[in-house]
């Protein structure tokens, strides 16, 4: 017998055994009156069942539950996302939030009787009790959301609505369900209790203050009966619809490289990711590149953390189609300049001048949970649009077609030589350690960065396995772009890197 079966037979011998305590409890006091049984309660009932009134404050009470529920969920995630973008949003909500968790549901139910007609009274009442509660678990979750994953947006370059759909929203999906459950619940006896109090024409809380009033016990029971089945079945729909949202390894893509209104224009128009950088207003002729002028250097760069200097009056110049490979002890500085050349890093002196376009290899994988190995890799290049070593295949008249299937056949080479295609269609949390770098390398290479910053790109792999990477991917994926490589490894240093400074 599987444990599902043995969960549905344990239900029903408890169900059996408080339905035989409450017809016991019913022949001891012999009296419906005070507590009719289960027979009179079902009997009642199927008299109920028979008329339209009935599926009427059904229908009325269910539907007041839905639209409260959707309209707190919405209203609160909406507040929660602001909030989480602005101090003063979150200051200006945080009072009422405050007020209506803590205030006592019938004190809100008698006011909103007083300026609301009774058919909106339950409405409202519902409304104001889920609305903290969905507002409360997105903001926390929107916290949560790892600052890597925030940064990681950052390098791919993501637009709001990117982040949002492939970053935010699965990042508190866990916090979504569980305010979902618990509005599913709370909603029921919100809209019940405001029912009673503000007695709409059609609802199950106007029967049940009929039924008390006129002493019709078995009535009153028999709406009770209905209420409990319809919230449990109203909260087991939900948690069924609520675990298909679960993350599952998928096969394909869910994202879409290619914008459909793009067009060869467009692409030729496509400047934002240019090599220049920013005008220090000083010449650089006296770097190692004299004679050309650098587009990526730091200048007189200082940094410190907490007081303590990393960086001091540092210079650096990584030169077009040239490997720069920094060496040195922990806490030197090395990814700190990293971070700085990518954009991640502000708060520091001195002039620098980086694309905007890098791909960044970090030393964390930073890869999403939610998304398979192919999508993983595809996110280098997504805030871009296109896969730029497939824009000779776009046609004159906007076709995408070829561009699309370029990049993706970009993603099936990368992950043969990186040795993961037999992973493409898994996700993160099936793959070994040394798989998710491997991972986190391929999105770094298609995102075709006009500069490649690697951090310790060769960590975890074993001898043999880094070699063949290294034959089938370096000349490759270095050619024509400024590498910024730091590693720990000499040989690695000299054999790839046409410069090395030792930090």
């Amino acid at each position: 017998m599987t444990r599902k079966h043995s969960e549905k037979i344990y239900t029903i011998i408890v169900a059996a055994i408080w339905i035989a305590v409450w017809q016991l409890g019913a022949m001891l006091v012999n009296n419906e009156l005070l507590l009719p049984g289960p027979l009179a309660t079902i009997k009642t009932l199927g008299g109920l069942a028979i008329t339209k009134v009935f599926y009427m404050n059904i229908a009325w009470t269910v539907m007041r539950c839905f639209i409260a529920m959707i309209v707190s969920f919405f209203a609160g995630a909406v507040f929660a996302w602001f909030s989480y973008r602005s101090y003063w949003m979150r200051k200006i909500t945080s009072l009422p939030v405050g007020f209506f968790k803590a205030v006592p549901v019938m004190a809100i139910v008698i006011y909103v009787i007083l300026v609301a007609k009774a058919d909106w009274v339950a409405i409202i009442v519902c409304f104001l009790m889920c609305f903290p509660i969905v507002y409360t678990n997105v903001l926390s979750g929107l916290e949560a959301v790892s600052g890597e994953y925030i940064e990681l947006a950052k390098i791919c370059r993501l637009s709001t609505g990117q982040r949002l759909k492939h970053i935010y929203l699965p990042g508190i999906l866990p916090q979504i369900k569980a305010a979902i459950s618990l509005i599913a619940g709370l909603s029921w006896k919100a809209v019940v209790a405001a029912e009673i109090l503000s007695v709409p024409k059609y609802s199950l809380g106007y029967e049940m203050m009929n039924a008390k009033y006129y002493l019709q016990t078995p009535t009153l029971f028999a709406y009770i009966l209905v209420i409990v089945v319809l919230s449990m079945a109203f909260e087991r729909l939900i948690k069924s619809g609520l675990e298909g949202l679960d993350w599952k390894a998928y096969k394909g893509s869910k994202l879409r490289l290619v914008k459909a209104r793009e067009s060869a224009a467009a692409y030729k128009a496509d400047t934002g990711s240019g090599s220049a950088g920013s005008d220090c207003g000083f010449s650089y002729a006296d770097s190692e590149d004299a004679g050309e002028t650098p587009g990526i250097f730091l200048k007189g760069v200082s940094k410190s953390f907490d007081g303590k200097p990393v960086l001091d009056n540092f210079d650096l110049v990584v030169g077009q189609g040239k490997v720069t490979a920094l060496m040195g002890p922990s806490g030197r500085g090395k990814t700190t300049i990293a971070r700085i050349l990518a954009g991640l890093e502000t708060a520091y002196s001195g002039y620098v001048s980086a694309p905007d376009n890098v791909a960044f290899l970090f030393q964390e994988d930073r890869l999403l949970p939610w998304l398979n190995v192919r999508d993983n890799i595809a996110l280098g290049r997504l805030g871009r649009g296109v896969d730029v070593s497939a824009r000779k295949n776009i046609t004159e008249n906007g076709s995408n077609k070829g561009v699309e299937e370029a990049a993706r056949e970009r993603i099936r080479q990368l992950a043969a030589d990186l040795e993961i295609s037999e992973t493409l269609d898994m996700l993160p949390g099936e793959l070994s350690g040394g798989m998710k770098h491997r991972v986190a390398m391929a999105r770094t290479f298609f995102a075709d960065g006009d500069m490649v910053i690697l951090d310790e790109p060769f960590r975890g792999l074993d001898v043999g396995l880094k070699e063949r990477i290294i034959n089938r991917l370096w000349i490759r994926e270095t050619t024509e772009r400024r590498v910024l490589l730091i590693t720990h490894v000499l040989e690695d240093a000299e054999g790839l890197a046409d410069r090395i400074i030792i930090l």
